[in-house]
């Protein structure tokens, strides 16, 4: 895997809220907020687990640009996608059409 998915992984987390104890995705151990097929948020056994979900979730869209990813994973219809783009491309150093 790449590195850069783990240092992704931490930054969307940041963006995610996870990093605060009386979120979502922390209690769900979820630092990627990523949602069941049929709606809600996925719950895992573990920080760990939930973390290594992300970083899947990252490893399966390479080939796209960092903006791409965001776009999809933290739509317009529900986040502010410019600024989680703006601020996951400059905490990870990632720049916004590098491919991932």
């Amino acid at each position: 895997m790449d590195p850069r998915s783990y240092l992704l992984a931490a930054c969307m987390a940041h963006m995610e809220g996870y990093y605060s104890t009386n979120t979502l995705a922390f209690k769900n151990n979820n630092p990627g907020n990523i949602e069941k097929p049929g709606g809600g948020f996925q719950v895992y056994p573990s920080k760990v687990n939930g973390f290594i979900a992300l970083v899947w979730d990252i490893e399966a869209n390479r080939g796209k640009t960092l903006r791409a990813f965001i776009a999809k994973y933290a739509p317009p219809n529900e986040n502010n996608t410019s600024l989680y783009l703006q601020v996951v491309s400059t905490l990870s150093g990632i720049g916004e059409d590098e491919i991932l």
